[in-house]
């Protein structure tokens, strides 16, 4: 018996035709894959951010039409404005704040001081902030996973963030472009400045994917991409302040890039590029480390604060 059942197997399995390996699927329908859905949550954060976005794209706009607006009544004449951006630039605390001043006849570069490097800082946050809240957070609060129970690629979120974070700086470049045009001061210039904030947008919030993927907490991630802000801004103040400067660290800095495209000044365009080549070398390192972890992880977990207090109840909470 055991042999005609031996014999029977041997010669089914004879007439199943073999399994043919697996042809490795190739890279650009992997990416295809992984990228499924991008445009659904596109739409849904568009839907989310609908009063957020708008409102702090015609703030910055706003702020940046009211400085060049008032800036020509304050500076009437070119005397006036080297004056002052002398003053300003032999004053260190100023220059390591603000930045200096590349052109002191230039009305625009006096006027929109205060913006190059400060309010660049600001911008950043603010782009590093939206990445966080498409990516990092809905991981956090489960909305991710609950849209992954349909067709959703494992990149359609870093996507779908990049994609309202790139847009957003761009859209406020111009917008702010346009408002600084209509607040009288040159086209040329004021071009370079939109474009340097839509630049610095797109670096930050390209850092930012990173810090999602590494933090386990959007907490975390923010805070991790504010000090590589923060870490920018110093290497640009005391870039700013060596003698003569810019010295090589405020290249090191994309604030630092941003002054350094000098609206206003000379127009440097070719500086718009190291922003841009930021985001293109971080975008893959982003996918790159989304693919060792799993939903809802980081790659660096949060350490537990220190388990020494031992009081307890209601009064014993408040007084923690």
């Amino acid at each position: 018996r055991l042999r005609s059942c031996s014999c029977a197997t041997t010669g089914l399995l004879r007439k199943v035709p073999p399994t043919p390996e697996a042809s490795p699927q190739r890279g650009g329908e992997a990416m295809r894959e992984s990228l499924v859905g991008t445009f659904t949550l596109v739409r849904l954060a568009l839907r989310r951010d609908r009063v957020l976005l708008p409102l702090w794209i015609i703030a910055f706009a706003l702020m940046a039409y009211s400085t060049a607006a008032a800036s020509g009544d304050l500076f009437p004449n070119e005397q006036a404005r080297i004056e002052a951006a002398t003053t300003l630039n032999s004053t260190a605390s100023m220059v390591a704040l603000f930045g200096g001043i590349y052109d002191p006849s230039s009305l625009g570069a006096l006027a929109m001081i205060k913006y190059s490097a400060f309010m660049t800082a600001a911008l950043a946050v603010l782009m590093v902030v939206i990445t966080i809240r498409h990516t990092r957070q809905d991981e956090e609060t489960g909305r991710l996973e609950l849209l992954s129970s349909g067709r959703l690629g494992r990149n359609a979120p870093i996507a779908a963030a990049l994609v309202i974070s790139f847009g957003a700086s761009i859209v406020l470049g111009l917008v702010t472009t346009a408002a600084l045009i209509g607040g009288g001061l040159p086209v040329a210039g004021s071009l370079a400045f939109g474009l340097g904030w839509a630049a610095t947008g797109i670096a930050f919030s390209s850092v930012a994917a990173v810090a999602a993927q590494i933090a386990s907490s959007s907490r975390s991630a923010i805070g991790m991409s504010v000090i590589v802000i923060a870490v920018t801004y110093a290497f640009r103040a005391v870039g700013d302040l060596a003698d003569p400067g810019p010295s090589v660290w405020s290249w090191l800095s994309p604030i630092g890039w941003n002054q350094q495209v000098r609206a206003y000044a000379g127009d440097r365009w070719a500086v718009l590029l190291l922003p841009v080549a930021l985001g293109v070398v971080l975008i893959p390192v982003a996918v790159a480390l989304r693919a060792h972890r799993d939903l809802g992880t980081g790659l660096r977990q949060d350490r537990p604060g220190p388990a020494g207090w031992n009081r307890a109840g209601v009064w014993g909470l408040a007084v923690r």
